[in-house]
């Protein structure tokens, strides 16, 4: 391992477009999302939503890339994602270079 990617931690960022408000969707995938979100293997979680809109996102922090891919790969996630309340669904994988996000924290 080389001595940047030592540093490179990696962001999975998801964004929905949904037919039904989030909490309908939520309230039918609580328990398999919580199964699937309760891994662990993940650094940091966030969630929003644009205000009066039925469109949502989610961004994971995870140590490296693999266990990004596979999380994005979970059955959970992907029918979450094929879900017919799901109109369309984005993901991006990021990778984030930790010691400029600590600069950043502290400005």
């Amino acid at each position: 391992m080389s001595e940047n990617s030592a540093n490179v931690c990696t962001i999975l960022h998801l964004r929905f477009k949904l037919r039904v408000p989030q909490g309908v969707l939520l309230a039918h995938s609580r328990e398999a999302l919580s199964s699937c979100l309760g891994r662990r293997s993940d650094l940091e979680r966030s969630g929003c939503r644009k205000r009066r809109s039925l469109r949502w996102a989610a961004s994971i922090c995870f140590a490296n890339r693999e266990t990004a891919e596979a999380y994005l790969n979970h059955p959970v996630i992907q029918a979450v994602c094929s879900n017919p309340a799901v109109v369309s669904s984005q993901s991006q994988l990021w990778d984030l270079e930790s010691s400029l996000s600590a600069i950043l924290r502290h400005r």
